[in-house]
């Protein structure tokens, strides 16, 4: 069969990393794969799904927009993370539009082979329940974030979350526009704190990455209170 994931990139994945290796093979086949260009929509708020989405590589975001056309991003959404769960487990529409932010190869599960899954295995259960739990406290941490910190607190707070060794890369789609539609506010508002904190060498800033000079003093401003 063409397309079939390879066995060692489905064990990464948090749903399957309790499984034999023989039992993971007869999953492979069950997979569907599916190559996205960039800003393909793979699922709109209010529709229904039953398919189990896992993204084996690109990028997407979750994101939903009001009546006015503001857009807010929910989240980020990267390699060996799972799509959809929320739509299969509960019968309810899309909470949320998924656009791929670059080219992407997924694979996907329809409902039927899920429900069969669940029923025969208690790891791949377990696993669904735990990565629901952590997509709650993502969420629990986003609207904490958005309701309680200033927009200089925000930033601050992805500016640490996201740096690995102390450098932030910037991907071809993490412009400063997702940046801040994640963040809950606009461009022009990112683009002033960001050179705020470079004046005052918190950072410094290229064109494909944002170096942390001072985690110390950024940390200090999450946790200020105005």
């Amino acid at each position: 069969m063409a397309n079939l994931i390879p066995i060692d990139t489905l064990k990464k994945f948090s749903l399957f990393q309790d499984f034999k290796e023989e039992d993971l093979a007869r999953i492979q086949k069950l997979l569907h794969y599916r190559a996205v260009e960039k800003d393909e929509i793979i699922l709109l708020k209010g529709e229904l799904s039953d398919q189990l989405i896992f993204v084996e590589k690109g990028w997407f975001k979750s994101e939903k927009t009001s009546k006015e056309g503001r857009q807010q991003t929910l989240r980020f959404i990267g390699p060996k993370e799972v799509i959809n769960e929320y739509s299969v487990f509960s019968e309810e529409p899309n909470a949320a539009t998924i656009i791929a932010l670059e080219k992407a190869d997924i694979y996907y599960l329809n409902k039927s082979d899920v429900e069969v899954l669940l029923d025969q295995s208690s790891s791949f259960a377990r696993a669904v329940i735990v990565n629901l739990a952590k997509r709650i406290q993502i969420l629990l941490n986003h609207v904490e974030n958005l309701s309680l910190y200033s927009v200089e607190q925000r930033l601050a707070r992805y500016l640490l979350d996201e740096a690995k060794d102390g450098i932030v890369r910037r991907q071809t789609w993490k412009t400063q526009a997702e940046i801040a539609a994640h963040l809950g506010t606009v461009v022009d508002v990112v683009n002033r704190i960001l050179q705020k904190f470079e004046r005052q060498g918190l950072i410094s800033i290229s064109r494909k990455l944002i170096k942390i000079l001072d985690s110390d003093r950024l940390k200090a401003i999450t946790e200020k209170f105005e």
